[in-house]
């Protein structure tokens, strides 16, 4: 049966539908020794799978069931399930998914009849915020980022719904999200997930989708801010808008959660109204088919039975693994149904995708600067369009943890082009410097000030630095008596970086070197030594001056050069050592590629 792709709805039904069911079936089937992918799906890695089990088996059912000859096998296999999860561990996105599905039940008038009133007893008292905030203590979150005061708000105000407790608590856990934002982003109105780090991420793009998603389902007037913050992300969204279904590119988490992020983002804004102007809203609805499409073909591996973030070359962070892998397929499902039930009651769910959404493609701006922080370090992000191609290039701080690894560097990042492995530390495209005593400096985490501008047919950013970032340690240091300035410059298939090193005397460095990955394949060194061309791959070619050695290396197939979307398959590794007391050091890179169709 060959499948229609013109609506949100034709894949929901003909596709999503399918699977959801199948994985319904199988998890009831499978009961409490259910194994996916060789992996015993109730281990204590998956920590919110109970819930996330509840939330999906009652969407299914009162969605997909109701109506069909399965609905009472349907509504008894849930009833099983849920009394089976009220025994798992429940926390924090476990405990809202299982209430978020509790409330669904509630509201189709079928929560006594379908769970027994043991197991509802045992849910009201697991299913609690106050798990991990502190309410003695000004609601402090108990050893959890801030934007976990989102999932707080959402758990207490089902909880007045459901009748479980009468305080409005919710009230004050959703100021207290907002007092965060207030103070680490101030007017920007984008959400650092650190206290003050400048962690601006995947997450911080999201989440103002999700706690607006949470307010309309239960009753609560929208707030202005969250309101603005969501006007915010949907731009930047709009910005990556492409006709490949590709989402967000840089930071944790990202893969099929950055495309799920660009879905949830786009339908809440479409749902919640007000937000989009002239033929925003044919775009954002076209690209959430091509997004939606995407996760059926690339992200749903059939042979699996599964989405497929682990194998074959693709690797996620160690928070997402695969001993996650129920829940993460099940999350994955639900943001999906949720994307399309904003975009059906904004009226748009059996829409047709705009006959002329390549031409709304074209129309977008080619370069786009947002700054997301603007204290005593400048945080922003820059998204370049050309040829096909949408560059995002982060100019943000991981903090703790995070701030060394690939997805948070400052260079340039595409799906499918140049990704980046998660949870590495190669450097990729960043200048190291290697110091005397052996430590390591990049270029990262404590930007100081970032000019964007274009000039001609070229967007030009420049970043200044008074220290650089000393590399080893859990969280940023700063690498004192070093300052540089980094410009990116951006033609048409071309991106140029150029690096300036300042030391002050007595600062001694031995070494710098400079890392290239990348898929393209065929890799040979012409004979002015800097220049490396490829046979095969987006990318053509990769140039470096300032450096003495330069060689074209295999990606080792240890799991370390595996990103989110496939293994890269080559390294180009360069070093030149550095003269005593040489204060200035200046060296510069140039990829070259070739258009996408």
């Amino acid at each position: 049966m060959e499948h229609k792709r013109s609506s949100m709805r034709d894949l929901v039904q003909e596709e999503l539908r399918p699977k959801m069911v199948s994985l319904f079936w199988r998890t009831y089937e499978g009961g409490r020794d259910f194994v996916m992918e060789g992996v015993p799906v109730y281990n204590d890695k998956a920590q919110f799978v109970g819930g996330k089990v509840i939330n999906l088996s009652c969407y299914v059912v009162l969605k997909f069931l109701k109506g069909t000859e399965e609905f009472e096998a349907g509504l008894k296999a849930l009833g099983h399930l849920t009394s089976w999860a009220s025994d798992l561990p429940m926390e924090t996105w476990g405990i809202l998914n299982g209430i978020t599905g509790l409330y669904r039940l509630q509201k189709a008038g079928l929560l006594e009849q379908t769970v027994d009133r043991e197991t509802l007893e045992t849910l009201k008292k697991s299913l609690d915020w106050r798990t991990f905030v502190d309410v003695d203590d000004d609601y402090r979150l108990i050893g959890k980022p801030t934007n976990y005061y989102g999932v707080a708000f959402g758990i207490a105000r089902y909880r007045e719904l459901l009748g479980w407790e009468r305080e409005r608590h919710s009230s004050v856990l959703l100021d207290r999200l907002i007092r965060h934002i207030d103070q680490y982003s101030g007017d920007l109105s984008y959400m650092d997930e650190t206290a003050g780090s400048g962690r601006f991420d995947r997450y911080s793009i999201l989440i103002p989708s999700e706690v607006i998603s949470l307010i309309m389902a239960t009753g609560v007037e929208v707030p202005e801010k969250i309101r603005r913050m969501l006007k915010n992300s949907a731009n930047i969204f709009l910005q990556l808008a492409d006709d490949r279904g590709l989402g967000f590119a840089y930071g944790r988490s990202i893969g099929a959660y950055g495309d799920t992020a660009a879905l949830e983002v786009l339908s809440a804004a479409a749902e919640a109204g007000g937000i989009y102007e002239g033929r925003q809203q044919d775009l954002a609805y076209g690209y959430s088919v091509k997004l939606l499409g995407n996760m059926m073909d690339f992200w749903y591996d059939e042979e699996m039975g599964s989405v497929n973030m682990w194998d074959k070359g693709r690797r996620t962070d160690g928070y997402r693994n695969k001993n996650r892998i129920l829940g993460e397929n099940m999350s994955l499902f639900m943001q999906m149904v949720n994307s399309y039930e904003h975009w059906d009651r904004a009226g748009w769910g059996d829409k047709e995708t705009a006959p002329d959404y390549g031409e709304l493609l074209e129309g977008i701006d080619s370069h786009f600067f947002v700054p997301f922080s603007q204290g005593e370090y400048e945080r922003a992000l820059a998204i370049v369009r050309d040829k096909g191609h949408v560059w995002s290039i982060p100019f943000i701080n991981g903090g703790k943890k995070y701030y060394a690894t690939d997805p948070y560097l400052p260079i340039p990042q595409e799906n499918l082009v140049l990704d980046q492995t998660p949870d590495e530390s190669h450097g990729n495209l960043v200048p190291e410097l290697v110091l005397e005593d052996g430590r390591v400096a990049r270029p990262v985490s404590f930007i100081k000030k970032i000019d964007a501008r274009q000039e001609g047919e070229a967007f030009i950013i420049t970043c200044f630095q008074d220290e650089l970032c000393l590399m080893g340690g859990e969280e940023p240091e700063k690498a004192e008596g070093i300052k540089s300035v980094t410009v990116y410059e951006l033609t048409s298939g071309c991106i140029r970086r150029r690096d300036r090193f300042l030391a002050t005397p007595g600062v001694g460095i031995r070494e710098i070197r400079l890392t290239q990955m990348v898929y393209s394949q065929g890799g040979k060194v012409c004979e002015d030594g800097e220049t490396v061309t490829f046979e095969q791959g987006v990318v053509t070619g990769l140039k470096a001056l300032g450096y003495d050695s330069c060689q074209v290396l295999p990606a080792p197939e240890d799991g370390s050069f595996d990103t989110p979307r496939g293994r890269l398959k080559t390294q180009v590794k360069r070093t030149a050592k550095v003269r005593p007391h040489e204060g200035e050091i200046q060296v510069e890179w140039e990829i070259r590629y070739r258009k996408i169709n």
